[in-house]
């Protein structure tokens, strides 16, 4: 079997979840914990194999920790499981790896196949993820930037907006004024 949980247990961790490994329907399970959310991951070694076994680890893990969900709170709403497997799906399989995902029947669940890499498996969790979005900001005169957008809503405080021997408030008037 491809170990796909490590890679998947490190990214957990980095986004703050507290993670630990156990067994479960005869396979180890990752399962996993933050302040809203509980869920488990079970890996697989093709994509077959996922789609006949995936409920039979579901129905093993929801008995197992029934009494936690008891004490859980609104945590037990949020209830996650992530199917992986290694192996790459034919278009039919493919389609109802996808399937897996609009059941929402006792829990929320994440169903990829063909993974390699930990990019993938990241990519895989995105919604377990905090956001990570880095926008690429190009370097830029910060003055001319002002000056381009000044000219294009308040024309009369562009020629003086950066003046130092202009008092404030009189660029404040002319940013009130329409051109």
């Amino acid at each position: 079997m491809t170990d796909l949980l490590p890679p998947l247990q490190t990214l957990l961790r980095q986004a703050g979840y507290s993670t630990r490994l156990t067994a479960v329907a005869d396979r180890s399970v990752l399962v996993f914990e933050d302040d809203s959310v509980i869920g488990f991951a079970a890996e697989f070694n093709t994509a077959e194999e996922l789609l006949t076994g995936w409920r039979n680890v579901e129905k093993s893990l929801i008995q197992r920790f029934a009494s936690s969900f008891k004490t859980a709170g609104e945590k037990a709403w949020n209830v996650y499981m992530v199917l992986l497997a290694a192996g790459s799906a034919t278009s039919e399989q493919a389609r109802e790896v996808r399937w897996i995902e609009e059941d929402l029947d006792r829990t929320r669940k994440l169903a990829v196949c063909g993974l390699s890499s930990r990019e993938q498996i990241a990519r895989a969790i995105y919604p377990l993820l905090p956001i990570q979005h880095q926008p690429n900001l190009q370097h830029e005169d910060v003055a001319e930037r002002l000056l381009r957008t000044l000219r294009t809503v308040a024309p009369h405080a562009a020629r003086v907006a950066l003046d130092e021997s202009v008092p404030p408030s009189e660029v404040a008037k002319l940013l009130g004024e329409r051109s």
